[in-house]
């Protein structure tokens, strides 16, 4: 039996194809095929690479220059005929538990339980480092009675010190709960999994005396003796309740609502220890000062809660912990060594540190014309002939990517656009060695693949060219599946080179042996120092790689300005309670609203708890508060109590905390909502949508004006009337498609109309979502990435959730009501008459509809069903329609065949669920 490769390879299978004739050419056309690898009709890879006898080696359609070391060229001559040479090794000499029996978490010191030990070493921790040991067994720490600020290099081990305070403290205290607080949603469900990992099996332990005296009773009669983490992040609907929960696993906000509930249901006492990872996140003016507000509440409490704070980067740990009244740690080592690299002009010279980057950077940009002289390269990169690698920085980023994949190790490579990303991807991915796949990889990759078409709200094509390549690309105009699926691959080494944005650096925890940067910018600004240090932070795999490799690709117009960064000093963390960030309003409206205090003397406590009098002059902070307090009652959001210098929250007030809202936008809230009471457009969805879309639109999507007014001629009349009522105003779209200017935004007036046109643009696209469009055609529509789409529809969910708790607080019942019935379809994303069917597993929005369109119609049905008959179906509801065979074909079949299997059993257990309810209820 002939393959495919030996069809095209063999002129005996017929007349010789394009493909034969460009490739025995001695021309210096450059073809873009992949040797020896079948290509499907739709232009993506299908089959493995062919190993035979009787073919000639292929070269890889776009040839990577090569990287010589700086000799003789008689020796350059004879390095250039001997296959790529591997990176240099590293002999660790970090001790282990033989020389040091504290770097074992079974040591009697730490008084861990074996199996959270055992979790542990499954997990690949065997050992720790000599400063988490000495970290760990600070005064106070394990038993909780000291609060802890430390900080560690990135890949340093930091999150372990977190994690053993934590699951100790639960453990030993089984009435107490513990909030980890993370910034970003990815590093939320990423760390859910490794905490789920470590407690599985693991039990609280019993305070009942003679314990010992009875047998232990039956397991199902121990749950609650077992250690629930659960995540809390958007508008996800969490099974398990903040009651039931021993470890929350919290974004920013979500963690600080939290706090919240607990305080005004008198329950903070439950709080034994809250881990603020990211701490330099307090400098963050759009976020930071939740986090602050957040701390301070605990400390103003005197309650006995632990607080662990921990950085990469935080150049003054010294405040921070006299804030919280902690000890402070700072931890230098890392457990792989980096090495560090200047790419210019096609040289790579090696540096030590920023100080000796500077120096080279000054030097190689001395004019020609004086005498000092320059730095010598200890490599040189080539010249490339092809037109794509023409720029040296672009030329040097492909090179090294491939180098390090040829070598069987990882790659990472940060680009300052996503554009860029994709780009960058595709080119290392034609610059990829073919030939060198072995069969477990190649299938493998195929498995990845698959997966990626098998989401349901598409993949994007790109990856259909470079995952097979061992290339995938990372941003945030990916969806989360994509995102997941690509970072998954990478991590277990099915992929060797992931390109990305400067985001992937503080969003996920993806190292490499090399990581390579396109240069030192996100967009068009330089990144801040502490972005560039994650970055770079990122080389190092642990456990396997020996050392870690840093490539920083400059060219002369940014070279200075980036030695420049390297030697920057990381800004001073601070107090985002500043006027200038509208913090302090914020402060005291909360701890007013959740009745923490009502009386001055009680609110002045507060503020000495707060990092900002631990920054500011006191007579500046006094008059700050003094100033809010008015700007506070001005907005009727707090009042003068009955009893004298007390001070307490309006109706209004309560609603905006409770939705944890700011002042300004939850005053902006209310005048949209009463406004929606006296006039709400029933008899069609686009109003309701608009109230659902986020009051903060700085990180919604650029208004397109010309599918903005197609969207108006296309509203039926009740959407008309809804734009009317909300303030949109056709004739002024029309100017604006017209003239092309964008919309002023300097005066009050002007920025709140900017708020609304953008609400209304993502009100647009929420109500199509939730009208069963497909998240790639809202992303076509509208000229919107479809993660940026996705993260739209995500953040909705928590913004609804609070625009219903602001309803129930002003008693507008009915109009809440009517709000949460929205909000289940925009979970679902789909119409009413799906919504029960939107609750199983990977049945949403299209999906439902194919199933309810087959034949489908309920829970019951899809319980009954054989899952070898659903997947023509979810065939159907595939956002492309791929025309695969062979191999590829087979691999999507039992991806789609999985879920299948899936969806039946997830509406078996609903079904009985169900039918559970009914019997309960006769």
């Amino acid at each position: 039996m002939t393959t495919a490769g030996q069809r095209v390879g063999n002129p005996a299978y017929g007349q010789q194809t394009s493909v034969d004739l460009a490739r025995n050419s001695t021309s210096t056309f450059q073809t873009t095929i992949l040797a020896g690898v079948k290509r499907q009709r739709d232009g993506t890879i299908g089959g493995p690479p062919v190993e035979s006898p009787s073919l000639q080696p292929r070269r890889p359609p776009l040839e990577p220059s090569r990287i010589n070391p700086v000799n003789d060229s008689a020796q350059n001559r004879c390095l250039q005929e001997r296959p790529p040479v591997p990176l240099p090794p590293h002999i660790p000499s970090t001790p282990g538990p033989s020389q040091n029996p504290l770097l074992t978490l079974r040591h009697s010191r730490y008084g861990l339980p074996a199996k959270l030990v055992d979790n542990f070493e499954a997990c690949g921790v065997r050992s720790i480092y000599p400063w988490q040991s000495s970290c760990l067994l600070g005064k106070g720490l394990l038993t909780g009675e000291q609060n802890l600020v430390y900080t560690a290099p990135t890949g340093g081990g930091k999150s372990l010190v977190a994690d053993v305070l934590l699951l100790k403290r639960i453990i030993e205290n089984p009435g107490k709960k513990s909030i980890l607080v993370l910034p970003y949603v990815a590093l939320v469900q990423e760390k859910l999994k490794w905490l789920r990992c470590l407690v599985d099996g693991v039990t609280k332990n019993k305070n009942t005396p003679d314990s010992t005296q009875f047998p232990p009773p039956p397991e199902w009669q121990r749950a609650s003796d077992w250690i629930s983490v659960a995540g809390y992040f958007g508008g996800s609907k969490s099974t398990v309740n903040w009651a039931d929960c021993d470890v929350a696993v919290c974004t920013i906000e979500k963690a600080n609502s939290l706090v919240n509930t607990a305080i005004e249901e008198c329950k903070h006492g439950d709080i034994g220890v809250v881990v603020l990872d990211e701490l330099h996140m307090l400098n963050d003016e759009h976020r930071g000062y939740i986090m602050e507000l957040l701390a301070t509440k605990l400390l103003s409490l005197e309650s006995d809660v632990q607080i662990v704070g921990m950085s990469a980067t935080l150049p003054n740990p010294q405040l921070l912990a006299q804030w919280l009244n902690a000890k402070f740690y700072i931890a230098k080592y890392r457990p792989i060594p980096i090495e560090e690299h200047l790419v210019y002009e096609n040289s790579i010279y090696s540096t030590a540190n920023a100080k000796d980057f500077f120096r080279m950077a000054s030097q190689l940009t001395i004019d020609e014309a004086r005498s000092t002289p320059k730095p010598h390269p200890y490599r040189t990169i080539e010249k490339s002939t092809h037109q794509q690698l023409e720029s040296p920085i672009v030329n040097a980023v492909v090179a090294l990517a491939v180098e390090t994949a040829s070598s069987g190790h990882g790659a990472l490579v940060f680009c300052g656009s996503r554009a860029g990303a994709e780009r960058m991807a595709l080119l290392i991915s034609d610059a990829m060695p073919t030939t060198t796949i072995t069969p477990d990889i190649w299938d493998r990759r195929q498995e990845a693949l698959a997966s990626l078409r098998a989401l349901p709200g598409g993949f994007e094509a790109a990856f259909s060219k470079t995952i097979l390549c061992g290339v995938a690309f990372h941003h945030a105009g990916l969806t989360v599946e994509e995102r997941t699926l690509v970072a998954e691959a990478y991590d277990a080494g099915t992929l060797k080179v992931m390109v990305a944005t400067c985001s992937l650096a503080a969003g996920i925890n993806l190292p490499a042996r090399r990581v390579i940067l396109s240069g030192a910018r996100m967009g068009r600004e330089l990144v801040g120092p502490s972005m560039l240090r994650q970055m770079r932070g990122r080389a190092g795999r642990k456990g396997k790689d020996e050392v870690g490799e840093t490539y920083l690709c400059c060219q002369k117009s940014e070279l200075e300005a980036v030695a420049e960064l390297l030697e920057a000093e990381i800004p001073p963390v601070e107090s985002c309670l500043t006027p200038e960030k509208r913090g302090i309003k914020r402060a005291l409206l909360e701890i007013l609203g959740i009745r923490m205090v009502s009386s001055r003397d009680a609110l002045d406590q507060y503020i000495h708890s707060s990092l900002l009098w631990h920054t500011l002059n006191h007579d500046q902070v006094n008059q700050m508060v003094e100033t809010a307090i008015e700007e506070l009652m001005d907005q009727r959001l707090i009042q003068r109590a009955e009893f004298e210098h007390c001070l307490e929250p309006t109706k209004l007030g309560r609603a905006v905390v409770a939705s944890g809202l700011s002042p300004e936008d939850g005053v902006f809230v209310h005048s949209e909502l009463s406004h929606a009471l006296e006039s709400l457009v029933l008899d069609g969805d686009l109003h309701i949508f608009y109230l659902f879309t986020p009051v903060q639109t700085t990180g919604l999507s650029q208004i397109s004006w010309l599918t903005f007014r197609n969207q108006l001629e296309s509203l039926e009349e009740s959407g008309l009337r809804a734009v009317r009522l909300i303030g949109i105003k056709p004739a002024f779209v029309n100017r604006l498609v017209n003239s092309g200017v964008e919309l002023k935004e300097n005066t009050p007036e002007e920025i709140r109309n900017a708020r609304v046109y953008r609400r209304v643009y993502s009100a647009f696209q929420l109500r199509d979502l939730c009208n069963e469009m497909p998240i790639h055609e809202v992303s076509l529509k509208y000229s919107v990435p479809r993660g940026q789409v996705q993260t739209l529809s995500q953040t909705c969910h928590g913004f609804a959730a609070g625009m219903i708790k602001f309803c129930e607080r002003m008693d507008w019942g009915m109009l809440g009501a009517v709000l949460e019935h929205m909000l289940d379809r925009l979970r679902a994303g789909a119409r009413a008459d799906l919504l029960e069917m939107a609750e199983v597993s990977f049945v949403k929005s299209r999906m439902a509809r194919m199933f309810w369109e087959n034949g489908f119609k309920s829970v019951r049905a899809l319980s009954e069903a054989e899952p070898r008959n659903l997947v023509p179906i979810m065939m159907q509801a595939q956002a492309r329609k791929l025309r695969l065979e062979g191999e590829a074909a087979e691999k999507l079949n039992a991806k789609l065949m999985a879920k299948a299997e899936i969806i039946v059993k997830s509406a078996s257990r609903l079904w009985e669920r169900q039918q559970m309810v009914q019997w309960e209820e006769e």
